[in-house]
């Protein structure tokens, strides 16, 4: 059943902070949504301020601040999620990943809302070892980054809601870049502000691995497209081009101009300095600057295929040069 834009629809939007959270509340808004917009600090230099963009103090872990912001919702948009690499406190990623998303099906269910679309990620199935993965594809490899189980026992959330009458769609981005704050889940944005500035120099292994860039504009209007017209308890997987990490860093340099001098590291070395890496967390306490498990993935592709949602959805795709050209110049300019 599609849903049609209405200026008094009133929509929540969790994570409003986030990278995909903050690009979605303004378009919503710029389309005549009155967009409530769950954060837990409403005076986050993250958020963009638009007139129909209503800012609540709430968190995911709360479920009476939850329900506060919301109440007059007639849809609801899950993106709040704990997406870092590492957190002192492992618990975190499924305080926030599962119970959080637990919390505000919940709540949507008791309130009657219409429809709820749940930002999850193509990490659910990790690796790709042949061709690339669709929707009912397997996992092919365990589950050793937390971010990526976590994020898959939400799922296994949404479909118990869905069995209680909860519309739900889920949607799964890929690896997703654009304008926009630089996070330490934004590793898009590092890469291409370190090689403008001139202070990224290394290229993993051999550079051949891929992986698959989706520009976080098409996300976010796949989002939206979910919520009219997805079908109920399905996933959409919103993707963009595989490229290399060598392709990746040519495109880079065709377009900004710069011909960095880039050393293509050892897939070992680098997994021998995040061994480093972790003794020192496990000593210190410290944040680690790359992981071992995120060093082993390395030595696979990543690549998916966007069918359904082009199918089901009119997801479009910018080709991956055009994106990372108007993320180039976004950084040039600001």
């Amino acid at each position: 059943m599609e849903r049609v834009a209405n200026k008094y629809l009133r929509v929540l939007v969790t994570g409003a902070s986030g990278f995909i959270g903050r690009k979605l509340c303004l378009t919503l808004a710029e389309m005549g949504y009155d967009v409530t917009a769950l954060c837990r600090d409403v005076n986050h230099p993250f958020l963009i301020q638009h007139h129909n963009i209503h800012f609540v103090k709430g968190d995911v872990l709360e479920p009476e601040s939850l329900e506060k912001a919301m109440k007059g919702c007639c849809q609801v948009y899950h993106t709040a999620a704990m997406a870092k690499m590492w957190c002192k406190n492992e618990q975190d990623f499924y305080d926030v990943n599962v119970l959080g998303t637990r919390n505000v099906l919940n709540c949507a269910l008791n309130l009657g809302i219409d429809r709820v679309v749940h930002t999850s990620t193509c990490g659910v199935w990790g690796p790709t070892l042949n061709l690339p993965v669709s929707e009912n594809d397997p996992r092919a490899v365990g589950f050793p980054i937390s971010y990526e189980r976590t994020k898959y026992l939400a799922e296994l959330e949404v479909k118990e809601f869905v069995k209680l009458g909860l519309e739900v769609v889920i949607v799964n981005p890929s690896r997703v870049y654009g304008y926009g704050p630089i996070t330490d889940s934004n590793t898009v944005s590092k890469m291409v502000t370190g090689y403008i500035k001139g202070t990224w120099h290394f290229i993993p292994g051999d550079g051949k691995a891929i992986a698959n860039y989706a520009f976080v504009d098409d996300v976010v209007a796949g989002h939206i497209a979910a919520m009219q017209n997805g079908r109920n308890g399905e996933r959409y997987i919103l993707g963009g081009e595989d490229v290399s990490f060598n392709g990746f860093f040519k495109t880079l340099k065709e377009i900004t101009g710069k011909d960095r001098k880039l050393y293509k590291i050892p897939l070992g070395i680098i997994k021998t300095y995040s061994l480093i890496e972790s003794l020192k967390t496990r000593l210190f306490n410290l944040t680690p600057y790359f992981l071992p498990e995120f060093a082993d993935r390395l030595k696979y592709n990543q690549q998916y295929s966007s069918q359904k949602a082009v199918a089901e959805l009119n997801y479009h795709i910018t080709p991956f040069a055009v994106g990372i050209g108007k993320t180039i110049n976004h950084f040039k300019n600001n």
